[in-house]
């Protein structure tokens, strides 16, 4: 990885900004000032919801439906509160839309020009771009920054519904759909594991030699053999060397590392890692993919399946179009974030937004026909 950006001078970073001529964060990607305008915004109305609900009562109960000028002047002050609140919400609002500060520009840019200078295009996206275990939620997630190249992509997935926590990963497109396997990195059991969703211990196997010390490898049943080919010894010894503090997800097409955290771009570990993950491991794994066919596949169409061995290397690629089994397809996984739970808690984070708006509108219009009746 070309790193230089990452310590250039200031100068220099801006000059090579002004010469791509883009914006490193789009306008849609949320940032702290943007949350705390909308925080605001809802407190406005919850504050004019409580000054007429407030005012309101008094006006139906003691001031017995008459508008005497102790309301008057009650409104009158909270009136003042409120244009001089409006006028500061309108100062927030514009200092959300001025650029980040100079210090967080800086960094991105840093990411940014990092990024191109590797042959990646900064590519930030509101919603998943391949699927698996990091990117299943029912409220969507967001994936920022993106960095993407031909058929690879790395950054971090973020819950749209919790944004301070999430995955960094590398994805890595395959030449044909494989079963999908799963290793779970030992390292991350001090801290309670990294995996998104529980796997049934039933379809964990073991592997040769001290990989198990490294990596628990789960797997669809009856496809054990599928494992092993791909998972060669060289492949296990570049994992260890490579990923060891990643787990390695591989479904369908696509070839994922991730492990639990946000990592900042603008500093040079993550570009490492992923190097080391590209050029290393995953790269051996793609060419270990290359030739691999599933034989329940083959069998059902009536062609004679190809043994799995090691001299597969040596032969021809099957000419007809790959697919995998509906047996090895998915692990039997428990993902309590789409299942019914995660729907569950989606309806009650949509039902919350929605009463933030909904339920002080419907008391301040309910106060304000109380002190209009009143008149």
């Amino acid at each position: 990885m070309d790193l230089r950006w990452l310590s250039a001078p200031d100068d220099e970073v801006a000059e090579a900004m002004r010469t791509v001529r883009q914006s490193a964060r789009p306008s849609w990607v949320p940032s702290r000032r943007k949350v705390l305008a909308h925080v605001n915004d809802s407190l406005i109305l919850w504050y004019v919801c409580i000054v007429l609900l407030y005012w309101g009562v008094v006006t139906d109960g003691a001031g017995d439906g008459a508008v005497t000028p102790a309301t008057i002047a009650g409104l009158a002050g909270a009136a003042v509160v409120l244009a001089v609140w409006l006028l500061g919400s309108r100062l927030l609002h514009r200092w959300a839309a001025r650029p980040p500060s100079p210090r967080a520009r800086g960094r991105e840019w840093r990411q940014h020009l990092t990024a191109l200078a590797n042959g990646f295009a900064p590519q930030p996206s509101g919603g998943r771009t391949f699927r698996a275990l990091i990117t299943e939620d029912a409220g969507g997630v967001l994936v920022v920054p993106r960095f993407q190249a031909a058929g690879v992509e790395f950054g971090n997935v973020v819950r749209k519904r919790a944004r301070r926590s999430g995955w960094t990963y590398v994805a890595v497109t395959l030449p044909v759909p494989l079963p999908h396997l799963l290793l779970d990195a030992t390292v991350n059991d001090a801290r309670g594991g990294d995996l998104p969703a529980s796997v049934r211990r039933g379809q964990r196997l073991s592997l040769e030699g001290d990989f198990d010390r490294h990596f628990r490898l789960y797997a669809p049943a009856e496809y054990e053999r599928d494992a092993l080919y791909l998972l060669t010894p060289d492949v296990m010894a570049a994992l260890v060397d490579d990923a060891a503090d990643f787990d390695v997800e591989m479904v369908d097409s696509t070839l994922v590392f991730f492990r639990r955290e946000l990592a900042d771009f603008a500093e040079a570990g993550p570009w490492e890692a992923t190097g080391r993950i590209l050029d290393g491991v995953a790269a051996r794994i793609r060419r270990r993919a290359v030739r691999y066919r599933d034989e329940r596949v083959l069998l059902g169409d009536g062609g004679r399946a190809a043994p799995l061995r090691a001299d597969l290397d040596e032969q021809e690629p099957d000419p007809r179009a790959p697919r995998i089994a509906a047996d090895g397809r998915r692990l039997d996984v428990r993902d309590r974030r789409t299942g019914c739970l995660g729907a569950v808690g989606w309806f009650a984070w949509i039902a919350f937004r929605a009463a933030l708006i909904f339920v002080p509108a419907v008391f301040a219009i309910a106060g304000f026909m109380s002190i209009i009746d009143g008149r």
